[in-house]
């Protein structure tokens, strides 16, 4: 068989400088510059054409398509059909759960007697972060003490009435004063017939009558005591008193508290993430000294794409994993959806709920999450890495009686192993994973087993 690019080279060497003849895909030749020459060769060629057509129509078969004579070794899989386990990888932070953690702040001013606790620190609620000085607040406390003591006694004297033996001296103290009354009168008696005979002068006799009216209102007030002895006690005054005591008792209540709090404990179990006093600084009751937070479980703060929002609903499970500890996995769950979204992306925020295990999480890191989206059953999936792009179009590459094929796909969900194709195959359809990219149509190729070696496989543009 003569070869026609031998032709065509002995043809270019015999055209003049700057006459250069080829042959298109056709086989047409061509020329800058037609002659004689030029149709001389095209006759002769023809000729040759024709007469080793037949031979070398398969070699010239093979040149069109390119396809190698030996085939390509590569890696398949069979399409399956099962349930699919879609998920949406989502960056974000760690925060603090707002109900589990405390800002403490005094409720009472003074200065720091002493501080118990340092940062990072584990209480339980309960437990004394610092004390203020309290020698004022129990001072306080100890005269609304006495003041509730003092009139408890009066209630109860009140309550119980006079004793007999203050009847008795009221009884006697009055008929005391009867009989003193009686003698002035008799004295004053005797005087007004001296004074009338003149041997009584007047203010001798206005000292007596003077006397007489003391004695007279002594009496009156020595009956008057005896009478209320008698009676007993008022319900008006036990009233009276009753009131006083519980003023008193009110009083003692606000100094306990006062004293109570100058020890200032942690409302919650968690750790001192934040403290900022000192022993000897004075505060007030607006500053915050002590931050404590539960880290048992922590919020991540993530945004869902809005393709995905009509999926994620609150519960879905949520892995996250820190970008200083890859390998750790760290479970949870969706908690909250945010009512708005985004106006420019149509992004929705959202926050997970993760249970802390380990006690190796911390408000401010960065981490990375997958949430997980309903299961898909019944599925035709097949290996995200048998999936290749032809200009925007997914394409996969499918082996039929021993060649490859590549046939565009439509695509459903994809997770970091699977993708799941709504149309294109079959779960007859054998797919290549590794080696066959960029494989022309029709090309031979060999699947390998698992322990075989992949040689020359064609990396993705």
């Amino acid at each position: 068989m003569v070869r026609l690019d031998a032709m065509v080279g002995w043809v270019e060497r015999s055209q003049p400088h700057g006459h250069r003849l080829g042959f298109s895909r056709w086989g047409w030749l061509r020329s800058t510059q037609p002659t004689a020459t030029v149709v001389f060769v095209l006759v002769g060629l023809a000729a040759v054409a024709l007469t080793g057509c037949q031979k070398a129509a398969p070699e010239v078969a093979a040149e069109e398509n390119k396809l190698p004579k030996e085939p390509v070794a590569v890696r398949a899989v069979k399409v399956e059909r099962t349930s699919l386990k879609p998920s949406i990888d989502v960056v974000g932070s760690l925060v603090a759960i707002p109900e589990k953690s405390a800002s403490i702040s005094p409720q009472i001013a003074g200065w720091v007697d002493k501080v118990t606790v340092v940062e990072g620190g584990r209480v339980r609620a309960g437990d004394e972060l610092l004390q203020l000085d309290s020698r004022l607040a129990e001072a306080a406390y100890a005269k609304a003490q006495a003041i509730v003591d003092e009139n408890a006694a009066i209630l109860e004297q009140f309550k119980h009435g006079p004793r007999a033996e203050e009847i008795e001296v009221a009884r006697h103290d009055a008929h005391k004063m009867e009989v003193a009354v009686g003698a002035l009168r008799s004295e004053i008696g005797a005087l007004k017939s001296l004074q009338a005979r003149g041997e009584v002068s007047p203010v001798q006799f206005q000292k007596v009558q003077s006397s007489l009216q003391a004695a007279e209102a002594d009496f009156a007030s020595a009956v008057a005591r005896r009478k209320l002895l008698e009676a007993g006690t008022r319900p008006e005054q036990i009233a009276e008193a009753e009131a006083r005591l519980k003023a008193a008792q009110a009083d003692l209540a606000t100094a306990k508290l006062n004293l109570g709090l100058c020890k200032i404990t942690s409302p919650i179990d968690g750790v001192v993430t934040q403290l900022a006093v000192r022993q000897g600084m004075y505060v007030d009751r607006t500053v915050n000294v002590a931050t404590v937070v539960d880290l048992s479980k922590l919020f991540m703060q993530i945004r869902i794409p809005s393709a995905y929002l009509a999926k994620v609903d609150p519960g879905a499970a949520v892995e996250v994993r820190l970008v200083s500890l890859p390998d750790k996995a760290f479970q949870g769950r969706i908690a909250r959806i945010g009512a708005h979204a985004d106006p420019t992306t149509g992004d929705v925020d959202a926050v997970a709920e993760v249970t802390n295990d380990g006690g190796r999480l911390r408000p401010g890191l960065a981490c990375r999450g997958r949430v997980w989206l309903p299961e898909i059953g019944n599925a035709v999936v097949i290996p995200a890495a048998a999936v290749a792009d032809r200009s925007g179009t997914p394409v996969v590459s499918v082996i039929r009686t021993g060649r490859a094929f590549e046939i565009e796909v439509k695509l459903g969900v994809r997770t970091q192993d699977q993708t799941q194709v709504l149309a294109g195959l079959t779960p007859a359809d054998t797919v290549i994973t590794e080696g066959g990219y960029g494989l022309p149509d029709g090309c031979p190729v060999r699947v390998l087993g698992s322990g075989d070696q992949l040689k020359g496989v064609r990396p993705k543009q």
